[in-house]
């Protein structure tokens, strides 16, 4: 991890554990948990401490709701790429909305890159095949980038391949350049 803080990317676990993440964000970290250690290892580490603090009285529903997540991960996850209906977006990149998820697949084609741009709002990033080089940090398979608001990066499919991204964004009401 790159591109963010530690305390961000903890906060970004903890709300996940806690059920206080947007669906699309919610995704992104169940995927990032299912296809790496260091996700799973954070939000296991959150697990027991919500366990020590809160009572267990609706574990049944809880266990029941992480299992459709870990689904519409999975989905994500071993979705076909070729056979994706993509968009072009104003960058050239290609795009794909993920029903249910309220995240987006983003392809990028060997060599190419997005202009150099920031955000307003939070962006996860969590890189599904190939690598994904932003300018600040080189991320493989699983890895989740937290673009946060004010920080510019140039994302580009590295090492001549192709690279698959789920993509969550937070909801803004008006473009802000920044």
């Amino acid at each position: 991890m790159h591109m963010i803080e530690q305390e961000t990317y903890q906060s970004f676990m903890l709300d996940y554990v806690a059920g206080r993440l947007s669906p699309a964000f919610h995704t992104a970290a169940t995927i990032h948990r299912l296809m790496t250690s260091e996700g799973d290892e954070s939000a296991t580490l959150w697990e027991i401490a919500r366990s020590e603090i809160l009572q267990r009285e609706n574990l049944e529903a809880e266990l029941s709701a992480a299992e459709a997540d870990v689904d519409a991960a999975l989905s994500v996850i071993h979705t076909d790429f070729d056979k994706v209906t993509w968009r072009r977006g104003i960058s050239g990149v290609r795009y794909s909305p993920q029903s249910g998820t309220g995240g987006q697949l983003m392809h990028l084609k060997p060599g190419q890159s997005v202009f150099s741009h920031g955000h307003s709002a939070l962006e996860a990033t969590v890189v599904l095949e190939g690598v994904f080089d932003d300018g600040v940090g080189r991320y493989r398979p699983g890895e989740i980038v937290l673009a946060t608001p004010g920080v510019r990066h140039r994302p580009s499919a590295a090492d001549n391949k192709a690279c698959t991204c789920f993509v969550a964004k937070q909801i803004t009401k008006f473009w802000r350049l920044t």
